[in-house]
């Protein structure tokens, strides 16, 4: 990766930091998906301030690709005109020369719900509901206490938590990113 911007949220009275979150993280998945290209997308994502024992997010949203081409056919700016006033967005960037590693963030999703697991397996497996509902007789559901964005599924019209992991890596792996701008394989640089 090459060239980033920044992205700071600025909350305000009148406008809350998990609201403004929501809003601004939805405008950068419409933009992710509407640039992506046959080997998916190229633009990765980083939360530079991400805080793991606080459960936090941070203000900044980093925005990663292979060239500064790449991030001006994203266009970020045209995505979140309407929140000129909530947000700080600096000019696409040389990724600098002295990092301090790379860093993995990527979807989490526990498995809480075995209603939706067993929906899930019946339609995979092509058995009926009841019995899928079976293979979770002993099932226990897992918590999860990682930072998370609601986001808006635009094909179902429903609201869910999009939570959030991040690890420290080594290996750079693949260049290419999910819609969210996150990756299971792949790593960006920290800085």
């Amino acid at each position: 990766m090459q060239a980033y911007q920044d992205i700071t949220l600025l909350p305000g009275d009148d406008i809350g930091h998990h609201f403004l979150w929501e809003k601004v993280y939805q405008q950068v998945h419409l933009a992710l998906v509407d640039n992506k290209n046959n080997h998916g997308n190229p633009v990765g994502i980083t939360f530079p301030e991400f805080n793991t024992d606080k459960h936090r997010l941070g203000r900044k949203l980093r925005l990663f690709a292979p060239d500064i081409a790449a991030l001006e056919k994203v266009a970020i700016n045209r995505w979140l005109e309407r929140l000129t006033d909530y947000v700080h967005i600096t000019g696409i960037r040389p990724v600098p020369d002295k990092l301090t590693g790379y860093v993995r963030f990527d979807r989490l999703r526990p498995k809480s719900n075995k209603e939706r697991l067993a929906r899930r397996s019946a339609k995979r497996q092509g058995i009926g509901y009841e019995e899928a509902l079976a293979q979770y007789k002993d099932f226990q559901p897992e918590y999860t206490q990682a930072p998370f964005i609601w986001a808006k599924s635009t094909s179902r019209n429903q609201r869910f938590r999009l939570f959030i992991s991040q690890k420290s890596t080594t290996e750079v792996g693949t260049t290419n990113f999910n819609a969210y701008g996150l990756t299971k394989t792949g790593a960006l640089p920290h800085f």
